[in-house]
């Protein structure tokens, strides 16, 4: 596809987006302090993590219109949860995996993720 048809799509996509009523999602913590899960949502933009949290809470809410973006907020996470990815502790390979079921459940929310990863490949 070429790269005019690829941001064209993106540029409708993004307008389609931005009327939709946002979704709460519900993202499992993994061992993440609520503290950066608080600041890492409010860095990204199309995420807002919604008021009123337990902050012991096993999960993190977070608004969203898009599911693309949370997928890259868990992808994002995933950094706090495995600070050293060559030798993952027990601890670290059991939160990996709840991780892991997350993203496997919010993978059929995800239907524009190749349109993504095209359009990325013309920014290298």
């Amino acid at each position: 596809m070429g790269k005019f048809k690829v941001y064209s799509k993106i540029l409708l996509k993004q307008i389609v987006t931005k009327f939709k009523k946002p979704v709460v999602y519900e993202i499992p913590r993994c061992g993440v302090s609520f503290t950066k899960m608080n600041k890492l949502s409010s860095e990204m933009k199309g995420l807002k993590a919604v008021n009123g949290q337990d902050t012991k809470a096993k999960i993190f809410k977070v608004n969203s219109k898009s599911p693309e973006m949370v997928f890259a907020y868990v992808s994002q996470m995933a950094e706090f949860v495995v600070p050293n990815l060559n030798s993952p502790s027990k601890k670290d390979k059991q939160k990996l995996l709840e991780l892991g079921a997350y993203i496997k459940k919010l993978q059929p929310l995800i239907k524009d993720i190749e349109l993504y990863k095209e359009a990325s490949a013309f920014m290298k």
